[in-house]
């Protein structure tokens, strides 16, 4: 996530923090996604490697990024946001219609 600030976060926004135990902010490495040393915080934190984590996010460049550092990409469509399919544009490791739809292909791997 970005800065931290008083406003309410994405996740509380979507109605979703409750389901998060910890979020993690770029204010921590003072670089912004997608510096690799985002993910890298985000794998020393949770002591694993980028390779297992996954980055789910509505936006193509937030996979793009989480892809290049090492990371699986699981992107959710949203109204207005789609794919761009082109060459040297990469695909995310999974394409979600709906909350749902990702959940079951996360418990799919």
């Amino acid at each position: 996530n970005s800065s931290p600030s008083p406003s309410p976060t994405p996740l509380e926004k979507a109605g979703l923090a409750e389901f998060f135990q910890r979020s993690f902010s770029v204010a921590e490495v003072e670089k912004y996604k997608p510096h690799p040393d985002t993910y890298r915080l985000v794998a020393d934190e949770l002591g694993t490697e980028p390779e297992e984590m996954c980055m789910v996010a509505c936006h193509l460049w937030d996979t793009i990024g989480a892809q290049a550092a090492g990371c699986a990409g699981a992107f959710l469509k949203r109204p207005h946001n789609n794919i761009i399919e082109a060459d040297g544009v990469p695909t995310p490791d999974i394409i979600a219609s709906d909350m749902d739809d990702l959940a079951d292909r996360l418990l799919a791997l």
